[in-house]
């Protein structure tokens, strides 16, 4: 719509406006994953809440939501979730082992068991992956831990040169380089260990 004078008439005042661009901004980039507004994994961690309201479809409240909506909340939210699950992965990283993958096929890094915490596996993951890349190691982490009956490995890496999902995928799994895993019987499971732990 334009006033009478030309101008264009925004449904928003000046403020509120660049306020809902802002968080517009944030949630377009997650979305497409481009990832490249600063602060952006922050961001998307702090939205998750508001991620199912997100819809004006099914919610006709919206409007008045992203009104409430503050990047920067968001985002301190998210640091704050994202360091204190990174704090309680750095507490089970006390009794890491050497992880032959593939019986030694793939090389060699880092390990450790953590059953019950299997929700912070990508946290401890890639907590291994530097560890293990400082060791002279590959620069991959595996994590260990049982899931309905099964043993499950899920590798991590920090390093954009390396692929976990190769070990995966020879073994039945899948994923992505970064971020894969699979089930691995305890007999197999044993020979992976390195025949030499500190």
């Amino acid at each position: 719509m334009k006033s009478s004078d030309g101008e264009s008439i925004n449904l928003l005042n000046l403020k509120d406006r660049d306020h809902v661009e802002l968080v517009l901004k944030h949630i377009e980039d997650a979305d497409l994953r481009r990832w490249s507004v600063p602060n952006i994994k922050a961001f998307n961690v702090g939205l998750g809440e508001w991620r199912s309201m997100l819809n004006c479809i099914t919610n006709p409240h919206i409007y008045e939501q992203l009104l409430e909506i503050s990047s920067a909340d968001l985002i301190e939210k998210g640091n704050s979730y994202m360091s204190t699950r990174q704090n309680a992965a750095k507490k089970l990283l006390d009794k890491v082992f050497k992880v032959r993958l593939g019986r030694g096929f793939y090389g060699e890094c880092l390990g450790v068991r953590a059953d019950g915490n299997s929700n912070l596996s990508d946290e401890i993951g890639k907590e291994l992956s530097i560890k293990s890349a400082a060791a002279g190691l590959r620069p991959i982490g595996a994590v260990i831990y049982m899931q309905r009956n099964n043993l499950k490995m899920s590798l991590r890496s920090t390093d954009s040169g390396t692929d976990t999902s190769e070990v995966a995928k020879a073994y039945g799994g899948g994923g992505s380089p970064s971020s894969s895993s699979f089930i691995i019987r305890m007999d197999e499971y044993n020979q992976w260990l390195s025949v030499h732990q500190p």
